[in-house]
């Protein structure tokens, strides 16, 4: 796995929509979005499903290029819970209804994530300069 810094997470991240979520010798394949200094996934309910993660949990995560396909530079991060109560909330949940492929009402989509879906923000962890 690569090293790289959190602004290169997050530029590299900005150019995905797909990415591989590893954790514990698993793997799970999610569309994902960009959004307040984190990648995020809502999964359950109707949406993908997610590795079983806590908060505070370290993952590891491979990006595919949105324009190319290629395998982009892996990283790690740590796993948060974004809860309907958090003020990340409404800048999450806008950013992941709006990459959402075929949501049928993006304007209902984050009351229904609240009620049976869990959204998730993986932040890059620091890496340790040389």
């Amino acid at each position: 796995m690569s090293e790289v810094g959190p602004e290169v997470a997050g530029e590299l991240a900005r150019r995905t929509s797909t990415c591989w979520v590893s954790s514990g010798g698993r793997t799970r394949a999610v569309w994902c979005t960009w959004a307040a200094g984190g990648l995020c996934v809502v999964s359950g309910g109707d949406e993908q499903p997610l590795l079983e993660v806590d908060d505070g949990a370290e993952v590891e995560v491979l990006l595919r290029s949105r324009d190319t396909g290629g395998r982009l530079p892996a990283w790690r991060g740590t796993v948060s819970v974004v809860r309907p109560q958090d003020e990340a909330w409404r800048e999450v949940t806008d950013a992941l209804a709006a990459e959402r492929l075929n949501l049928t009402d993006p304007r209902a989509a984050p009351a229904r994530w609240a009620a049976t879906s869990t959204v998730h923000r993986v932040v890059p962890v620091a890496t340790e300069g040389p």
